[in-house]
């Protein structure tokens, strides 16, 4: 298989870092590993350099905000693909890469592979009977693209992505929020692939929102919990 470049945003989570290195890395094989800190706190350096040692570490002296961290982490990338990786995620099985590049490379509609379970967006009967099962080359996968308008063009989320689809994007520095770069992918007539079965769940403490990003009840509810903190 072709290299691929593994790179994690992280950050104040060391305990959340352990859990997500130690899940994946043995489902893996990466031997570029790349991790950019925009908060900069040391126990989450520490224990990157404990669990990677021979990763690169980006801990600049000032916070750059997430989209053009990203950025900046990717133009240390010199592979065609980039598996992508937050500190809050649990995977639990060997990851397919042979079967994400295929479909990566097969139909060019397709802006990634997200590796996240499609159980993990908590979706009701009427929301489970819009996704797409598809299959190219033998492989199989979800889409969720008619459940949002706006959403799953493109996701942070788990997945892989050929690095020359950032660059013809521009970076993703122009966009304010996660969703306009989905969006503007949508645009496009692009769309995300998610794996059929999938491969990791997500752990941070606000998960809600993250699943808010696909899943519009998971933004109602996070909402409802804020009302009930402040009232």
């Amino acid at each position: 298989m072709e290299p691929i470049t593994l790179c994690l945003t992280i950050g104040k989570r060391p305990d959340l870092l352990k859990k997500t290195l130690e899940s994946l890395l043995p489902h893996i094989n990466c031997k570029h590993i790349i991790a950019i800190n925009d908060f900069r706190d040391e126990p989450t350096n520490e224990m990157f350099r404990h669990i990677c040692p021979d990763g690169q570490l980006i801990s600049l002296t000032h916070q750059l905000g997430h989209h053009k961290a990203v950025d900046h982490m990717y133009q240390f990338v010199s592979t065609r693909l980039v598996l992508h990786c937050e500190d809050d995620w649990v995977f639990d099985r060997s990851i397919d890469l042979t079967g994400a590049i295929q479909l990566l490379d097969t139909n060019e509609r397709i802006s990634q592979v997200c590796l996240r379970k499609i159980s993990d967006f908590q979706l009701t009967e009427s929301e489970s009977e819009l996704v797409l099962k598809c299959q190219e080359n033998g492989y199989n996968y979800f889409r969720l693209d008619n459940l949002h308008t706006q959403w799953h063009g493109y996701t942070f989320n788990p997945h892989l992505a050929k690095l020359d689809y950032w660059r013809l994007l521009g970076g993703f520095t122009q966009f304010k929020k996660e969703r306009h770069i989905s969006r503007h992918l949508r645009s496009k007539g692009r769309f995300t692939a998610y794996m059929n079965p999938g491969y990791c769940e997500h752990i941070g403490e606000l998960q809600s929102v993250s699943q808010s990003a696909s899943h519009p009840k998971g933004l109602r509810l996070w909402i409802k919990k804020l009302k009930q903190f402040f009232m």
